[in-house]
């Protein structure tokens, strides 16, 4: 689960970075193009930021990618636990970030309520992965 999180944040990144390789492009005017911006390339700016543009949106590809084998994996881990309320849970919690106080809300019960089941949660996971 924490592999998942980390590929979320390295996606959200990409994409802030897209959004800005995005206004680099649209910024640049024709009448700018024969400038050379990148000595490593010798390439027009606008070139240049189409560049950026098309590797921010490979990277989110990829990233994207690595994110929902991550989640399927998850998911089979999850799907094999005995109780169907634990395995929502942490689905829930980790897959689709819905917070303790919002699950409690929710099903009218405690957030101490939540939290002990949580961690008989992450217990009988813990027994599924240990072999």
């Amino acid at each position: 689960m924490t592999r998942a999180a980390e590929l979320e944040r390295k996606i959200n990144t990409a994409m802030r970075k897209q959004e800005l390789c995005k206004g680099m492009a649209q910024r640049i005017t024709p009448s700018l193009s024969s400038d050379r911006v990148s000595h490593t390339r010798n390439i027009t700016a606008s070139e240049d930021a189409i560049i950026r543009l098309m590797e921010a949106e490979n990277e989110i590809e990829r990233l994207t990618s690595q994110y929902e084998e991550i989640v399927c994996e998850i998911s089979a881990v999850l799907s094999s636990m005995e109780n169907p309320l634990d395995e929502k849970l942490l689905a829930d919690h980790y897959l689709k970030h819905v917070s303790f106080e919002t699950m409690a809300a929710k099903e009218h019960v405690t957030k101490d309520c939540v939290y002990k089941r949580h961690s008989r949660a992450l217990d009988e996971l813990e027994t599924l992965l240990v072999p």
